[in-house]
């Protein structure tokens, strides 16, 4: 029995747990703190935690196995956490430390549908016994990944960190370095590429520098002072640039293997699902694939350690996380709100008169790019629905986009250029005649981050999904507050419905109307 734990920002554990399935408990779920580390603080963030939340979550691990682990895996794990882990789990025999970005490899190779692959891993940095790296290349044949390429060169971090410039993006207090990529993914899309910036924004990319870029451009660059379409134009155009120096990396590596080998992509820029599609169309040229785990950012290092020692194909560990941890909880508020059985024909009456619904069931998804056990839904038709989620639910900023789900054999009828996404990770253009019927998934550049599912991928959207009346789309997004990991807990479902516009509760096979 083998336990695996990453301790560095985005924690989590990896195990086999009473039912012999590999599961993997994110750490900021169960203490309610995003992006936490378990162990150590991360460099300009307050992610800390505490004694007492260690212990527990170690708890709630041994609660969930079946068999005393006698291995730790263990990556950013130190002298006071190894006495805690031998307090709870005694039977620990031997601590192997991990690579951290080997575990990126091993965590998307072993769950990809490929016996060969080359694997890109684009990171903001962490190291493999001692070895410090951002940038990995690897290739991938049956049980072995061999590294063959290692820089410091670094994509992810000054991508995120031109945030810093934007009045419109928002700080996270307690992890400023962490929240800024997706945000400025999004915001690019109001703003055009500018042939002034291409040179400066190359050069920052190239060395890292927001001082360096400011002086280049003759303005402050750390204190969210550039707005509007200047703002827009600046993250449109680091997009670009971001682009077009990851693609030639790739491009180089493909031509090395003939453009005949398949590719994943994995660390923290595999979450650029703009980039993701547009590598995916480029290898669809070549009869080659593209993988992307659900689980390709930190959150997914426990996971690589377990199966980068393990040496063995799993299937995707989509709906492994966290159960409902307060199970006792559920039928705690009948006194307060009547509960109903819930149907999907239930669901449907109410999310197209416009209602919104949080989903609190089972297992929680593994990563950021898998949703539908913890999710906010929603009919997409609905003009104005984009902003009440924004602004009245999830209290976050304007052009923050939202994901569409459609069944697999519906893609190619609202989409253009879609894939088979059983996971966030591509974003095709809506197609011409269906953005304004759904509007509040269609991104202002015509793009949307397409889920698809299959019945018994996930068969409760499913079902919803085959009794709209009209497009068969919903919208779903995280079930979650700006600044708060996805829930996992009864409480926080209620605390959501109560203080936001949200108008119902879907908790297991309970229906629970505002």
């Amino acid at each position: 029995m083998i336990l695996s734990i990453y301790g560095s920002h985005d924690a989590s554990a990896t195990f086999t747990d009473k039912n012999d399935d590999v599961r993997v408990f994110e750490y900021e779920r169960f203490i309610k703190i995003r992006y936490s580390c378990y162990s150590i603080r991360f460099d300009g963030c307050n992610l800390g935690s505490s004694d007492e939340d260690r212990e527990n979550f170690l708890t709630h691990i041994k609660d969930n196995i079946k068999k005393e682990p006698k291995i730790l895996l263990y990556n950013n794990i130190f002298d006071s956490d190894f006495d805690l882990i031998k307090k709870v789990f005694p039977s620990i025999e031997e601590f192997k430390e991990m690579g951290h970005h080997e575990a990126h490899a091993a965590c998307a190779f072993y769950q990809s549908p490929y016996n060969e692959s080359l694997i890109f891993s684009f990171d903001g940095g962490g190291a493999d016994y001692g070895i410090i790296s951002s940038t990995n290349v690897y290739h991938a044949k049956d049980d072995n990944i061999q590294n063959i390429y290692r820089s410091r060169l670094d994509f992810g971090i000054p991508y995120g960190r031109i945030g810093q410039s934007m009045h419109e993006i928002k700080d996270n207090k307690d992890a400023p370095e962490l929240v800024y990529a997706g945000k400025v993914m999004g915001i690019c899309a109001y703003g055009d590429v500018k042939d002034n910036l291409l040179n400066p924004i190359n050069d920052y990319f190239m060395h890292g520098s927001l001082e360096r870029l400011g002086s280049n451009l003759g303005k402050e660059m750390t204190n969210h002072s550039i707005k509007g379409q200047e703002s827009y134009d600046l993250a449109a155009t680091s997009q670009y640039v971001f682009e077009h120096i990851v693609f030639d990396f790739i491009k180089k590596y493909l031509s090395e293997f003939n453009h005949k080998i398949n590719v994943i992509l994995t660390g923290g820029c595999a979450l650029n699902v703009l980039f993701n599609q547009k590598l995916k169309e480029y290898l669809k040229n070549y009869n080659l694939d593209l993988y992307v785990p659900s689980n390709p950012s930190d959150c997914g290092l426990s996971l690589g350690q377990y199966l980068e020692f393990d040496k063995k194909k799993i299937e995707p560990v989509v709906y492994g996380g966290l159960d409902i941890l307060d199970k006792y909880n559920i039928e705690k508020y009948s006194e307060t709100y009547q509960y109903q059985d819930s149907t999907p024909q239930k669901i449907v009456d109410l999310i197209t008169k416009g209602k919104i619904g949080g989903i609190i069931n089972g297992y929680s998804e593994v990563g950021p790019r898998a949703l539908g056990n913890r999710s906010i839904i929603c009919d997409p038709s609905f003009p104005d629905m984009k902003d009440i989620l924004n602004a009245k639910v999830k209290f976050r900023e304007w052009f923050r986009p939202f994901a569409p789900v459609c069944r697999e054999e519906d893609m190619h009828t609202y989409f253009d250029n879609s894939f088979v996404s059983d996971y966030m990770s591509y974003a095709p253009s809506v197609k011409n005649e269906f953005r304004n019927k759904l509007p509040a998934i269609t991104h202002n550049d015509g793009t949307a981050r397409l889920q698809t599912v299959r019945e018994d991928s996930h068969k409760l959207f499913y079902d919803i999904i085959s009794l709209m009346p009209n497009e068969k789309v919903i919208l779903n997004t995280s079930f979650n507050i700006k600044g708060k990991p996805i829930l996992t807990t009864v409480e926080d479902a209620f605390y959501i419905l109560e203080n936001t516009e949200l108008d119902f509760l879907i908790l297991e096979n309970y229906l629970i109307e505002k």
